[in-house]
């Protein structure tokens, strides 16, 4: 199995008076390699989704990630609620955009609605391996100050990925 670039790590970039937003230059990097239509030179695109099941932020998707998920609703019938409820979350909200030949996009009304972000404010860009999540960074500085209160002092990231590696290798195990 081949690697896949992925969106991880967080970065604050600052919205501009005409509500343009640079792009992480490792986002980009994702972006360009999962764009099947991208080539040196070109400007990758991506797509934003604003729904209102996400709770306080934005989704991105790489053009790959986002058909991927596309593909497997069109399978889906249509008239099934499930399928309404999904295809409302990842078609209806969904906004294209281009990053310009300078690593920004033009914030689209859509996003800076459901961030409520005015001018001149920071947003966090925060990878979630296939996807990114947009934060404002306020927001997301106090969403994260509740995750560790919630957590505790004696809350270990090492052990939980032992449990997690051992649970994962154990999987093919009989």
């Amino acid at each position: 199995m081949g690697y896949t670039q992925r969106f991880q790590g967080s970065e604050d970039m600052k919205v501009d008076a005409k509500f343009r937003l640079s792009i992480p230059s490792d986002f980009r990097r994702v972006l360009e390699s999962q764009d099947p239509e991208w080539q040196p030179g070109d400007q990758p695109k991506l797509v934003l989704l604003t729904s209102r099941r996400l709770d306080g932020f934005v989704e991105g998707y790489s053009i790959q990630s986002i058909a991927e998920v596309q593909d497997a609703l069109a399978r889906q019938p249509k008239a099934d609620r499930r399928s309404k409820a999904l295809r409302e979350h990842f078609i209806g909200s969904a906004v294209q955009v281009s990053v310009d030949e300078t690593g920004r996009i033009v914030v689209p009304a859509k996003v800076r609605e459901k961030l409520g972000l005015g001018k001149d404010e920071y947003v966090t860009f925060v990878g979630d391996l296939k996807t990114f999540q947009l934060w404002k960074r306020d927001d997301y500085k106090a969403m994260m100050a509740e995750y560790e209160d919630d957590l505790g002092d004696d809350f270990d990231p090492d052990a939980e990925l032992d449990t997690l590696m051992f649970a994962a290798s154990q999987d093919g195990v009989e």
